[in-house]
């Protein structure tokens, strides 16, 4: 059997970095886990139109809460002016009150991310096959509107999509995959250097649920040598 290791897991410390940074006593360790994995939950849910990517989670001192939070439409999370901020910022605070007895202070960032991100393509296709469109027209829908041969071309990116599941409705689930780059870009899952962005996400269907993974390769990290 082959043995399967998460893309980003493997690269840690390496071309990635941990998603939440902090250091904590024994005593509020398991408070704290519970924590970052309660606000990721509720703002993926609260905001999932807003197509958040990944919630960098900082704590440097102590009741003081660093968020960074990378998103594909970021007008929805803070308005086009600025409007929506204020309110975005108490229901984080309201949420975290579940863990937080004492008054906790956070700074909040939001940063835009690229629509040729792993979670960006994931959602736009669950958004299709939610919809009962087949999984061949969603691909060549998302080659034609999200991600045009031109833009992977200029970015030298390499995208590979796997669909799993009872695809169109069929009696047998199987497992289909497709490089959007046609093989001439590169995919080094085995380089640990190799920036790998990656993703595994459920579209719900009529059928059943349909597992979808996406890796996009963007960049080597080259470190300076001391």
């Amino acid at each position: 059997m082959g043995q399967k290791v998460h893309p980003i897991g493997f690269r840690l410390g390496i071309s990635k970095t941990h998603l939440s940074q902090w250091f904590a006593r024994k005593k509020d360790y398991s408070k704290y886990l519970l924590e970052d994995s309660f606000l990721r939950k509720k703002l993926k849910q609260s905001y999932g139109n807003a197509g958040i990517e990944k919630i960098e989670i900082f704590r440097k001192v102590e009741n003081h809460l660093e968020l960074k939070i990378h998103a594909e439409k970021t007008d929805i999370l803070i308005g086009k002016k600025g409007e929506n901020l204020k309110k975005f910022h108490q229901d984080i605070k309201k949420s975290i009150k579940k863990y937080r007895k004492s008054d906790i202070k956070i700074a909040l960032y939001v940063i835009g991310c690229s629509q040729t991100s792993a979670s960006s393509i994931a959602d736009f296709l669950i958004e299709l096959l939610e919809k009962r469109i087949a999984y061949r027209v969603a691909l060549n829908l998302l080659l034609r509107k999200k991600i045009p041969k031109k833009l992977l071309h200029l970015k030298q990116k390499s995208v590979k999509i796997q669909i799993s599941g009872r695809l169109n409705g069929a009696e047998i689930a199987r497992r289909e995959w497709r490089r959007m780059d046609e093989g001439q870009g590169r995919l080094p899952l085995q380089t640990l250097e190799a920036n790998i962005d990656y993703t595994s996400k459920q579209a719900h269907t009529i059928y059943g649920v349909l597992g979808i993974k996406v890796w996009v390769f963007n960049t080597i990290t080259t470190k300076k040598k001391e």
